[in-house]
C-alpha cells in the first residue's frame, strides 16, 4: 500500500496574540507554559510575538494543552473559512 504525506497550511489570524492572552488570564509567565509545552520559552516568544511564520500541530496541541484549551479548533475554524472562501469564487 502506498501513503501519500499531505501537508496543510492555514492562516490563523492574531492565534499568537490569543495564546499569549490566554496565558495572561491564567497568570501563567511565558517560562511556566513554555515547560508546560515542552517548549523552549524563545520558541514561545516568536509564537506569541507572531514573528514565526509556521507553527506545528504538535506544538499547538502541546500548547492547547498546557492551556486547558483546543487549539485544533482555531485550525479546523479558519481551514472552514480558507475552504469557503475558495469554494465561493
Amino acid at each position: 500500500m502506498n501513503f501519500m504525506l499531505v501537508t496543510l497550511s492555514v492562516e490563523i489570524p492574531n492565534l499568537g496574540s490569543r495564546i499569549k492572552q490566554i496565558r495572561e488570564d491564567k497568570n501563567m509567565t511565558p517560562t511556566q507554559l513554555a515547560a508546560l509545552a515542552g517548549m523552549s520559552s524563545a520558541n514561545l516568544y516568536r509564537i506569541e510575538s507572531e514573528t514565526t511564520k509556521s507553527v506545528p500541530r504538535d506544538t499547538l496541541k502541546a500548547l492547547g494543552e498546557a492551556l486547558g484549551v483546543d487549539l485544533d479548533e482555531e485550525v479546523k475554524s479558519a481551514l472552514r473559512i480558507e475552504v469557503s472562501q475558495k469554494t465561493n469564487k
